[in-house]
């Protein structure tokens, strides 16, 4: 089965899940570590990219890759860095299996492997911290 939505559509809708999933200070499960919403997501983005080329529209192909660019998502960061350090099975995960959580939740936007290597670090580090009674 295939769906045909709109640019604008699509557009609303890829916004809509990032308020759904970022915009509260509790991650709406299980939607936040949903591998399947992640993929999704991804692919919305990528549609309107593509078609946004396919038009011709050079400037909003550019906006939207720089929108879904890592860097300048520091609310999203603090939110995946509390969800993913109140996880009690953080510590049993091999690191694979924590930067596969962390492409997840980061969804749609593109951490770089250095990245997802640097959240794990700090979410890590909060855990460390929070276990020793060193965080408020």
């Amino acid at each position: 089965m295939q769906v045909e939505l709109g640019l604008e559509e699509l557009e609303t809708l890829a916004s809509a899940l990032v308020r759904l999933k970022f915009e509260e200070e509790v991650p709406p499960e299980p939607y936040f570590g949903s591998p399947r919403l992640a993929a999704a997501h991804r692919r919305i983005v990528d549609s309107i990219i593509l078609e946004c080329e396919r038009m011709g529209e050079p400037g909003r192909v550019a906006r939207w890759e720089a929108w879904r660019k890592w860097p300048a998502r520091a609310h999203e960061k603090l939110v995946i860095i509390r969800y993913a350090s109140s996880l009690e099975v953080w510590d049993e995960w091999e690191d694979e299996q924590k930067l596969d959580v962390l492409r997840t939740c980061s969804a749609p936007f593109t951490p770089s492997e250095e990245e997802l290597q640097d959240l794990r670090r700090e979410i890590d580090l909060v855990r460390n911290f929070s276990a020793h009674g060193d965080l408020p």
